[in-house]
């Protein structure tokens, strides 16, 4: 066979039980060829290194063969079926699945319509006296964190814990970004002032309540899905935030750290926030979907017993 024909199919005739055939090789392919030699042993003593190519081709038929779901050894019929095999895999541009379907075009409008009058509404309350609205009563950044804020991080936040590991490098850079630049935005409400943020009055235990709720919710509940451990930089990250939140609690209650706002906060309400938002979503909400479900299994482990 010559290298440039390797699309012709050889059928032996009728009592023929050996065909030659002229195959090139190229250099890698040759030091393989011997690597196997040596490290098999095969096509030692008096056999040829032709019997060595007889020998891979046959294995290498052999379990092509099992791939394709056709049985060995060859025969018409075994044929007939590599020829069926291969009409089956030829697929047409015309014959090949539509693409998935994109945003309906009704969704698109309704999205861009709502985009629109949320627009409206917001320019007509600060910059129209609009005061049926109320929003102009929210007139810092503070008041929209503390009405978006837990819905975003519903939204989004479990959707970062289960993939995560496969965002590009870019989109890593662009959050690591977006997280420095709301740090720095921060910290000029603080220091500034900036009175417009609504940030400036605000403690650290106000901060703490505004986003602990949400983030210990989100991955208390989504955290056993996604199959992750707690590989050694993540018990690192949480053994130095626990210890800076141990010397807020010490600097705000033995300390008088007034910027904390911790004093006048109790055990009670250290409760409230950390320990029964955890509790509920971990151990007190999937009881009692089970309850609820009569204890029957999910679709997908299978029909229930009886």
């Amino acid at each position: 066979m010559s290298p440039d024909r390797d699309d012709v199919l050889i059928s032996p005739s009728a009592g023929q039980s050996h065909v030659a055939v002229s195959v090139t090789v190229d250099q890698d392919d040759l030091v393989g060829l011997q690597g196997l030699l040596a490290a098999t042993g095969i096509g030692e003593g008096t056999r040829s290194f032709a019997e060595l190519l007889t020998s891979t081709l046959h294995r290498g038929l052999i379990e092509s063969y099992k791939t394709a779901g056709i049985p060995w050894p060859p025969n018409q019929a075994a044929f007939q079926a590599g020829q069926d095999f291969a009409a089956v895999g030829r697929v047409s541009a015309d014959e090949a699945p539509p693409p998935p379907p994109g945003i309906p075009a009704w969704r698109g409008r309704a999205l861009a319509a709502v985009a629109v009058a949320t627009i409206v509404v917001i320019i007509g309350s600060y910059a129209g006296g609009w005061s049926w609205t109320g929003l102009r009563q929210n007139g810092q950044v503070w008041d929209w964190m503390e009405l978006l804020l837990l819905p975003v991080a519903l939204g989004t936040f479990p959707l970062w814990l289960r993939f995560s590991g496969e965002m590009s490098s870019a989109r890593r850079i662009g959050l690591a970004a977006a997280v420095l630049a709301f740090a720095a935005f921060v910290l000029a409400g603080y220091l500034i002032p900036v009175v417009w943020t609504g940030f400036r009055g605000h403690t650290l235990w106000d901060w703490l309540t505004l986003i602990v709720l949400p983030v210990t919710v989100t991955t208390a509940t989504v955290w056993p899905k996604t199959g992750r451990t707690f590989r050694p930089f993540y018990v690192v990250t949480a053994a130095v935030l626990f210890l800076m939140w141990i010397t807020t609690v010490i600097g705000g209650y033995a300390g008088d750290w007034t910027w904390t706002g911790y004093p006048h906060n109790t055990l009670w309400d250290w409760v409230k926030l950390l320990l029964a938002p955890v509790a509920i979503m971990t151990f007190v909400v999937p009881e009692l979907i089970r309850l609820i479900s009569g204890y029957f299994p999910d679709d997908s482990d299978g029909p229930a017993l009886g």
